[in-house]
């Protein structure tokens, strides 16, 4: 009797070690699958010989066998569909971003830069495992290298690997990320995505932009960090690899031959004749100019404009509709539709722009290229040419006055024969606020001005990114809505479980 139970025992543990061997096999190595098999055979031949001839036909011809055959058919089943679905989880893993913002959702422009990177790069992350960063930079550093073979990253301990931290000259108040590709470097002391994809860019296209602001004729400073000044713009065009010069033409007398491109942003006082024709040389020779321009400001630079095959408006815009309010508090501040019709524009068409004051812009008609809005105002707005009584008396749409939508920036492209280069490019816009310290973080307003710097100096492939933030989830619910929830987990809830519960006693108990 002991010696059959102890059969069936050993039968049994056979059984299981030798069915689950395909579990080990998935997540053990080879020599645990052996010892498991091999142990597993050796108990099953076990009982076999300790069983009974009876026994053992029994064993395997009655219910019990039958039962167990199919536990052991349906076990092999799941853990077979479990490798398949293991494996084709590592041959082709799907992440889901269920964030709000989609934070851990790499922007398309990450995704072109890093696929399109030409040159192999390596990214070294210098932090220590029980570092609060170390798991954040982790992740998004494989996020990077999921998008392209060329890109590779190392996640180096400095206590462990001092000759890497004296090679790169590591610090605890310095950088540390440093991003390699050929002989260029990049470092970062704070990793996030904007970060680390303009590094990748600046390592990849090791070649600088130059790009000028013109000066003497009050224009606001690159440099000045005053609400008025463009300080904060000039960090974000050198954090895109251009670097910002300024030009005084009237002592010039002529655009730097370095310059990529110029941009006149904001004049207060007009310009001098001899600067206006050394910006149309600049033009002929296939120069790339941006004009920014303020309203109720005659910069002089009608003859330039006309070479663009655009007119400026002595106007101003205004538009009552109720969201300006929102963001500038005055009808004149409108919210402009970024246009899609210009890769320029386009990223923005679900984002907008702000125009803090800004002036209509038309293109003229017989010109050499036709202009391509960039912004544009809702329906609602028009073009006030009675600037004195809109900030007196108060302005009305009347009769006469052209309307919504209307273009406040445009671009336009024509070619030119010259050797420097095969097209002259200008974007025009009717306001130089938009840009300044005071209003370039509202909406998409940063944006809007790099991207078209980066089109002026032909960094066609860079069209810069605006960072995720992380934002709280609230969930905002009345005083009822309150005390309805209350009841329902303390007294709904708790009631119904108990009610089921005993129902379900007492039905068993009848029987």
């Amino acid at each position: 009797m002991r010696s059959a139970l102890l059969a069936r025992i050993l039968s049994v543990v056979g059984v299981v070690l030798l069915a689950s061997t395909l579990v080990t096999f998935l997540f053990g190595d080879a020599r645990l699958v052996l010892a498991k098999a091999g142990l597993g055979a050796a108990a099953l031949a076990a009982g076999l010989a300790l069983s009974e001839p009876r026994g053992l036909k029994r064993f395997f011809t009655g219910r019990a066998a039958h039962f167990g055959a199919f536990t052991l058919a349906s076990a092999i089943l799941v853990a077979g569909s479990l490798g398949v679905v293991n494996w084709v989880a590592h041959r082709r893993p799907l992440t889901l971003d269920l964030t709000r913002n989609r934070i851990h959702t790499l922007s398309p422009d990450t995704v072109r830069t890093v696929s399109s990177l030409g040159t192999d790069v390596r990214v070294l992350a210098f932090y220590r495992q029980d570092e609060e960063g170390h798991a954040p930079t982790e992740a998004l550093l494989r996020r990077y290298a999921a998008l392209s073979p060329r890109l590779s990253f190392q996640m180096v301990d400095p206590y462990r690997n001092p000759e890497l931290v004296k090679r790169h000259s590591i610090s605890d108040a310095g950088p540390r990320v440093v991003v390699l590709a050929g002989g260029e470097e990049a470092r970062l002391r704070e990793i996030d995505e904007e970060s680390l994809t303009n590094a990748l860019l600046r390592v990849s296209h090791p070649g600088k932009r130059r790009v000028y602001f013109t000066e003497g004729h009050g224009e606001p400073s690159p440099v000045d960090a005053s609400r008025q000044g463009y300080s904060i713009a000039t960090e974000a065009l050198a954090s895109e690899n251009v670097a910002v010069e300024r030009v005084a033409l009237a002592r010039a007398g002529e655009v730097p031959a370095d310059a990529d491109a110029v941009v006149v942003a904001g004049p207060r006082r007009p310009f001098l004749d001899p600067e206006v024709e050394a910006l149309q040389r600049y033009l002929a020779r296939g120069g790339h100019l941006g004009l920014f321009l303020e309203p109720e400001v005659d910069a002089g630079l009608d003859p330039v404009l006309k070479a663009c095959g655009i007119e400026a408006g002595d106007d101003m815009i205004v538009d009552p509709n109720p969201l300006s309010r929102l963001v500038g508090g005055s009808p004149v501040t409108p919210i402009l539709r970024a246009s899609s019709a210009h890769p320029v524009s386009a990223p923005l068409a679900d984002v907008g722009v702000v125009f803090p004051t800004a002036r209509s812009l038309v293109a003229l008609t017989g010109a050499r290229a036709r202009p391509v809005p960039l912004a544009l105002t809702a329906q609602s707005a028009w073009a006030e040419t009675d600037i004195h009584a809109l900030f007196t008396t108060g302005a009305k749409l009347t009769e006469g006055k052209k309307v919504g939508p209307l273009p406040v920036a445009m671009a336009v492209e024509w070619p030119v024969e010259a050797k420097e280069r095969h097209e002259a490019r200008a974007i025009v816009a009717g306001d130089a606020d938009f840009f300044s310290n005071g209003y370039v973080q509202l909406l998409g307003n940063l944006d809007f001005f790099r991207q078209a710097v980066a089109w002026l100096a032909e960094r066609d492939d860079r069209f810069t990114i605006r960072p995720r933030l992380r934002e709280a989830s609230r969930l905002a619910v009345t005083e009822a809505q309150v005390s309805a929830l209350k009841f329902v987990a303390v007294d709904v809830v708790p009631v119904a479980l108990l009610v089921a519960g005993l129902a379900v006693w007492l039905a068993r108990r009848s029987r």
